[in-house]
């Protein structure tokens, strides 16, 4: 082949100018609505952890007893608490029909959190809430790296579920 009629393609300046032009347009209007989309998630994460400690509420309900205390707004010690008491598996063997729980999984160990920073599970006395960042109040932090679950929760042998029969 001859050196002097072969061709040489690729991009003209013009091209590649456009290009990063039209790749710089679009980076400009995704990468906001990326922060969106993980923060959407983090609040539907944070809404189905409320959803399922609500459903296991309503099930010790209906299998135990009624599970109604008054809340304690300024601490997370009354959260603690009621999910100790829906982690909790009652001993009593009587041969009823329903089940003796637990009605929460015994691997979850949330931290406490008052922090406006944090999706926290807030117990309002008879049922859960979601604390959203941004506002005030204690309540169980729920994380999205599963850094709070694995270790197995064991209840002493004296513990007393909240509640009342």
């Amino acid at each position: 082949m001859n050196p002097e009629t072969r061709t040489v393609s690729g991009f003209s300046l013009v091209e590649v100018m456009i290009t990063v032009a039209v790749i710089g347009i679009l980076a400009a209007i995704a990468i906001p609505n990326i922060g969106n989309v993980v923060e959407g998630s983090k609040r539907g994460v944070a809404q189905n952890v409320v959803e399922t400690l609500n459903k296991a509420t309503r099930q010790f309900g209906h299998s135990q007893w009624d599970l109604r205390s008054t809340p304690i707004p300024s601490s997370a010690g009354d959260e603690m608490l009621m999910l100790r008491t829906l982690q909790w598996r009652d001993p009593d063997n009587s041969g009823e029909l329903n089940p003796k729980g637990p009605f929460m999984k015994n691997d979850w160990n949330p931290a406490r959190s008052t922090s406006d920073d944090d999706y926290r599970a807030e117990w309002t006395g008879a049922s859960w809430r979601l604390i959203e960042p941004g506002e005030a109040g204690a309540g169980l932090k729920i994380v999205f790296d599963g850094s709070d679950l694995g270790t197995i929760y064991t209840h002493s042998p004296g513990f007393e579920p909240v509640g009342s029969r």
